[in-house]
């Protein structure tokens, strides 16, 4: 479980990151490579919602009787529902608040991308146009 959470934290920080970037002006990205990530990420909004609707299921005492392991596993699964900060359920809540946030960074990246390709075309053709004009 540990190995889970260290890989949706990563997740999480890498989209807190392209948020930041965009909101700054300071993420491009090209748009077959931008709507690639922006499916990747509705998918992963899309799991993150299933998941938590599973967590519900485990926030409830699982019922494994009263032996050592099945009050041991019971508790673990309680624990996983509902833990601190970095828990799997507070993970998923970061996860499903910051996958759409996410998506829209990264058409704000494709955006810029693309004006500062047709910037950069329309100075190539104008110093094309310069250079072919004799003085």
């Amino acid at each position: 479980m540990h190995e889970l959470t260290g890989n949706l934290s990563s997740t999480n920080d890498a989209m807190r990151g392209i948020i930041t970037a965009a909101d700054q002006g300071e993420f491009t990205i090209t748009p077959d490579a931008g709507n690639e990530l922006i499916e990747i990420f509705q998918d992963l909004e899309e799991w993150a919602e299933n998941a938590q609707l599973d967590l519900i299921t485990l926030r409830q005492r699982t019922p494994l009787g009263h032996s050592p392991a099945g009050k041991s596993i019971a508790d673990f699964n309680q624990k996983v529902a509902s833990g601190d900060n970095e828990s799997y359920d507070r993970l998923i809540i970061k996860i499903r608040k910051n996958a759409p946030k996410t998506v829209e960074a990264i058409r704000k990246g494709i955006r810029l991308y693309q004006d500062i390709d047709e910037n950069s075309a329309t100075k190539i053709e104008g110093s094309a146009r310069s250079d072919s004009c004799p003085p």
